[in-house]
Order: C-alpha cells, then sequence, then structure tokens
C-alpha cells in the first residue's frame, strides 16, 4: 500500500464525504407589480403573462436576499450564471443521487383556478416547461393570501431525490392562468432552490 493509494482510497473518500457537493441559492424576482418591490426585480415593470410557463431566476451565493443561508460547496462548479449574470439553474458536479429542495412565492393578478410549481432536469429555455419531458416534480398549492388589490399569493414547497450525472441542471419554474409574478423580494428565504449530493447512484 503506497501513499498515493491510501491518499485515494482513505483520504481523499472521507474528504469528500466530510464536505460532499451541495448548494443553496435564493431566487430573484421575476416581473413586478404597482404593489411588488421591483428593486434587482429580473423583467421589472410588468405581469409575467398567464398560461406562460416561467423559470426562477437564482442569485450567485452571496448575491441573495438571504446571505447567511447561500452557500455553494464546491466553489462555484455547482452555481455557474449565464453569459448575462443570471443563474437559472444548478449543475451537478459529480454524478450520483441528488436531494432538490425547492420553495417558491407566485403573486397572481386575481384568483387564478390553476397555479403551478416544477422542478425540472436539463431545461434550457422557458418553452421547455411546456413540454414536460423534463419535469420529475411539481405542485399545485392552494391560495395562502388574498390582499385588497386584487393579487393571490400561493407558495409552492418540492422536496424529492434524482440521479444525476455529471453536468446534468436543475431548474425551477412555475405558471399561473392569471398573469403573475415569482419570487418576492419583500419575503426573503421564501423562494430558494437547494441540491446536495447524497450518494451513488445504484
Amino acid at each position: 500500500m503506497t501513499a498515493d493509494a491510501m491518499n485515494k482510497y482513505v483520504r481523499d473518500v472521507h474528504s469528500f464525504l466530510y464536505r460532499p457537493p451541495a448548494c443553496k441559492v435564493m431566487a430573484r424576482q421575476r416581473g413586478s407589480y404597482s404593489g411588488a418591490d421591483p428593486a434587482d426585480a429580473y423583467g421589472r415593470g410588468k405581469w409575467l403573462p398567464f398560461n406562460a410557463w416561467a423559470a426562477f431566476p437564482l442569485y450567485v451565493p452571496g448575491n441573495g436576499t438571504s446571505h447567511g443561508e447561500e452557500y455553494d460547496t464546491t466553489g462555484g462548479e455547482m452555481t455557474q450564471p449565464s453569459s448575462s449574470g443570471v443563474l437559472w439553474r444548478l449543475t451537478a458536479p459529480e454524478n450520483g443521487i441528488y436531494a432538490i429542495t425547492f420553495g417558491g412565492v407566485l403573486e397572481a393578478n386575481g384568483e387564478p383556478h390553476n397555479a403551478h410549481f416544477r422542478v425540472g432536469k436539463n431545461q434550457r429555455s422557458d418553452a421547455d416547461w411546456s413540454s414536460g419531458h423534463a419535469s420529475f416534480a411539481s405542485h399545485c398549492p392552494g391560495r395562502v393570501h388574498y390582499a385588497k388589490d386584487g393579487t393571490s399569493r400561493y407558495i409552492g414547497s418540492i422536496a424529492t431525490t434524482i440521479s444525476l450525472k455529471k453536468s446534468d441542471t436543475i431548474s425551477a419554474g412555475a405558471v399561473s392562468d392569471k398573469d403573475f409574478v415569482l419570487a418576492r423580494r419583500s419575503l426573503p428565504g421564501r423562494s430558494f432552490l437547494e441540491m446536495r449530493w447524497i450518494g451513488r447512484a445504484p
């Protein structure tokens, strides 16, 4: 048994298990209206159109609304923003089984009959949400708040596991049959996406 073999099969294994790939990021508000804080919102000054799925934009850890809860144990490998600087998905740095946890706020312009959240794999555009080919978990919540201005609030919650290959991605999206806004900056910590490696796939 050589020192290199000991490092590979003992030290490196324990180092990986002590600090497995994991990250948690906050969702950035997408869309806004007169009652929703437009500061730093993606797509400010407008409702998102009804019956059109939209992905949650995400903050890179340290830039969101709950700094103490945001992290990436891989030093950025799991949280790679697009060329425009917006983070739309989390990336698996290793093959394995991952625990996925999502929380999201949707506010609708009226009282929709349908408010729906999904978590999807390898989504590349909002059009992918409608096909449903890569969505693997969903939640249709009941209304939790109705305001005097006629807006309705829905809060989604999803917890699941999935087997991923290295470089597979995870995204969260939502839709409503009334114009809507995703995530509320004034409700920090309510809209988030978390991904954690928990074991090798069978």
